[in-house]
């Protein structure tokens, strides 16, 4: 983790001025374009869930801004980012999921489809949540495969003050290989170029994994 200076970002001035807002987040929703990603995943029997997480993974990889965080109430940038990813249980309520990294997308569904076995089946607020709900590393998801939803909203502790971004899937339309993609910062750390520029880097590692695919 490395703090950010007023000599090197020129969102310094935009970054006090948002550290004395009540609510200092603001949220987009748009279509996230996947390509041929679910077409692909279905003939290779990958899991299309998966991959597109593996593509969010990446992206945050790849774009600095998205791992732009608060610590001591100052603005720094986190060398990796550790998702957190919701998942429903066989009896509907949900549980907290962290997720592994992993540059090759096989080893990427085979690691998280154990990590969701495994923390299924722990209690919600478990000894791991407990551990790094803190840390600033974290990125929050959700998956919402039955809407197809226009605008999103997250319930937020007033104690988050670490400027960690949420983010949520909705349901894929098989026409045109668009999902419905929600994703929330801090106005401090990021404007809305920046999260243009975020969705462009997710829609990119989509591209790059259904050509590694069709390789």
């Amino acid at each position: 983790m490395k703090q950010i200076t007023s000599l090197d970002w020129p969102r310094a001035e935009h970054f006090q001025f948002y550290q004395g807002f009540e609510q200092p987040y603001f949220n987009i929703t748009t279509r996230l374009k996947t390509g041929e990603l679910h077409t692909l995943c279905k003939e290779r029997r990958l899991s299309f869930t998966y991959s597109y997480l593996y593509c969010l993974s990446m992206a945050c990889q790849h774009y600095a801004p998205i791992r732009y965080r608060i610590v001591d109430s100052r603005p720094c940038v986190v060398d990796q980012v550790d998702m957190s990813c919701v998942f429903l249980r066989e009896d509907r309520s949900f549980r907290f999921v962290p997720l592994v990294a992993c540059e090759d997308i096989h080893d990427y569904i085979k690691k998280n489809d154990e990590q969701k076995k495994e923390f299924l089946n722990q209690p919600l607020v478990s000894e791991h949540f407990l551990e790094t709900c803190g840390n600033p590393q974290q990125l929050y998801l959700s998956i919402l495969p039955w809407l197809d939803f226009s605008s999103f909203s997250h319930a937020r502790n007033e104690k988050d003050s670490l400027g960690i971004p949420r983010c949520v899937f909705g349901r894929l339309d098989k026409q045109t290989g668009e999902l419905p993609f929600s994703v929330e910062v801090h106005h401090g750390l990021m404007d809305g170029l920046h999260v243009a520029e975020f969705i462009q880097e997710i829609e990119t590692q989509c591209k790059l994994l259904c050509e590694q695919l069709l390789g």
